[in-house]
């Protein structure tokens, strides 16, 4: 196929020299090129040589249907598994699937790149899913019809897209995000004929907030990818050492708030005051303190951490598309919750809160680069997800962060955050600038890698405490860092349990999402 642009692109494996005996449904995909529409048919397949097979029951079993690489929305799954019923799914090695909420690749989306025998949350909520071949090359340019990447996709190469063009895709007035590879440049019109506002992208953008909703026409060019935020890999390799190196060098400076008494530690110095123990709710090893809590806020002095000898928890984790996110993690013993209608709500022991600064790689001249690309703050259950333009740096590498008072909870500014409405009250994280720490100087830095749900040390060792196995006593792993949950109040817990680690986390388990 020649320079052009693909709508709902898939990476084929030379699948016309396979033969299968049984087609049992077929998926109508659109492949576009410069001069026009070439429709291709994706099949799903009966027999097991295709590579993921979903099924309507739990342990691999009930109605199936399997699936070729390709996108497939609600009516191919209507003719065989059925909308909203797929309860578990077999995936062969080198192949990731994409479960979708809803019709049209849009919604919460589950991503998937081993067999999995229950999708528990997911579990009868998929109405598409998209197929992929772990790796496989792609045009420098995609275009997304939902913010986050979801949602119909095209992918282009250098040239001039016009109205035509874009309603064979995307559509017009429809993209929200877009990916652009490190050496082009895109030039969004908001009218047909290249004509109207404009916008420019040179890199990756989850979610065009001030162009949503309002291309019409586009072009894409070739650039020198070479530009002031651009860093030389160190020694012109991505060994051990330069991965360590670019981790301490993006590392993020965090301000505590003013008043804070619950600071960071390492996991080890929390040892002496906790057990860890087999949860007979959950079956697995976890950790609880070992004097009761009695009261459920009673607080113990070991929950004031140890700030002057804390690392950052920092994870070197190889996503698709060419980048590379830099996951900080900040572990402390304590996190203090709120105050609700003069009750205490929300504490828990044990409390882990991330920093990630996207890289994008490329090769210019013979040499190894990497830019920072976008900085994701993750404060409780939210993630939010900046330009690397748009955040404060140290030095020009390390972007700032501000860690709630007591929570921990990490934002991009100061102020007052409400994170949550309660509806009697709002829940506010208070971030401002109190003690400062540089985090640069105390790395934990670990390489983990997504599909194979592991990890090494990068110039440290891997702690048995970031392993899986947490039904071994002797493993080490932790499953739970705190306490097991005490009591409600207005929906809230008055003690959360405590949390799961960075092993358990979509920032280390998803090869492809900034999370």
């Amino acid at each position: 196929m020649s320079t052009g642009l693909w709508c709902n692109y898939c990476q084929r494996r030379s699948k016309m020299m396979r033969k299968f005996k049984l087609w049992i449904l077929v998926s109508l995909i659109v492949v576009m090129s410069a001069s026009g529409t070439l429709i291709n048919w994706e099949v799903a397949y009966a027999e097991d040589a295709a590579p993921v097979t979903v099924y309507r029951d739990a342990h691999y079993s009930g109605t199936a249907q399997s699936f070729d690489v390709g996108f497939y929305d609600v009516n191919v799954l209507k003719s065989g598994v059925g909308n909203d019923t797929i309860s578990s799914i077999r995936i062969a090695p080198g192949y990731r699937v994409t479960l979708y909420e809803d019709a049209i690749y849009s919604g919460n989306g589950h991503v998937l790149a081993s067999d999995t025998e229950w999708l528990d949350n997911f579990n009868d909520v998929t109405s598409s899913l998209k197929v992929e071949l772990i790796g496989a090359s792609t045009l420098p340019v995609i275009a997304y019809r939902n913010p986050s990447y979801r949602g119909v996709e095209q992918q282009f190469d250098v040239g001039m897209y016009n109205l035509n063009e874009i309603n064979q895709g995307v559509g017009s007035d429809r993209l929200s995000s877009m990916r652009v590879r490190p050496g082009y440049k895109v030039t969004l019109y908001q009218h047909q004929n290249f004509s109207g506002a404009t916008k420019v992208l040179t890199a990756d953008n989850d979610f065009i907030t001030d162009f949503d909703d309002m291309m019409s026409s586009m072009k894409v060019e070739q650039i020198s990818p070479v530009d002031s935020t651009s860093v030389a890999v160190p020694g012109n390799t991505y060994s051990d050492v330069s991965k360590r190196q670019l981790l301490e060098a993006f590392a993020p400076k965090i301000w505590f708030a003013q008043g804070e008494v619950y600071f960071p530690s390492s996991v080890e110095y929390t040892f002496p005051y906790v057990d860890r123990y087999l949860n007979p709710s959950s079956g697995k090893y976890e950790l609880k303190t070992k004097t009761p809590l009695d009261p459920y806020h009673l607080k113990l002095p070991y929950f004031a951490g140890d700030l002057a000898n804390a690392p950052i928890y920092a994870f070197w984790v190889e996503k698709e598309y060419q980048n590379v996110d830099l996951v900080y993690y900040q572990f402390s013993p304590y996190d203090l919750g709120k105050t609700v209608l003069g009750t205490e709500v929300g504490d828990h022991v044990g409390d882990w809160e991330r920093v990630t600064v996207r890289l994008a790689k490329f090769e210019d001249n013979n040499t190894q680069y990497v830019k920072p690309v976008q900085v994701l703050y993750g404060a409780h259950f939210l993630a939010t997800i900046y330009s690397w333009d748009e955040v404060d740096k140290i030095d020009g590498t390390h972007p700032v962060a501000y860690s709630a008072f007591g929570s921990h909870g990490m934002w991009k500014d100061q102020g007052n955050h409400v994170y949550k409405d309660l509806f009697v009250v709002k829940l506010i994280d208070v971030a401002n600038q109190g003690t400062a720490w540089d985090t640069w100087h105390n790395v934990q830095a670990f390489q983990y890698f997504p599909n194979q749900k592991t990890g090494v040390g990068l110039g440290n060792p891997f702690p048995d405490w970031l392993g899986r196995d947490y039904e071994d006593p002797n493993s080490g792993a932790i499953y739970r860092f705190g306490n097991p949950s005490q009591g409600t109040f207005f929906g809230q817990p008055l003690l959360a349990g405590g949390p799961g680690g960075p092993q358990q986390k979509t920032a280390l388990l998803n090869d492809v999402t900034l999370d």
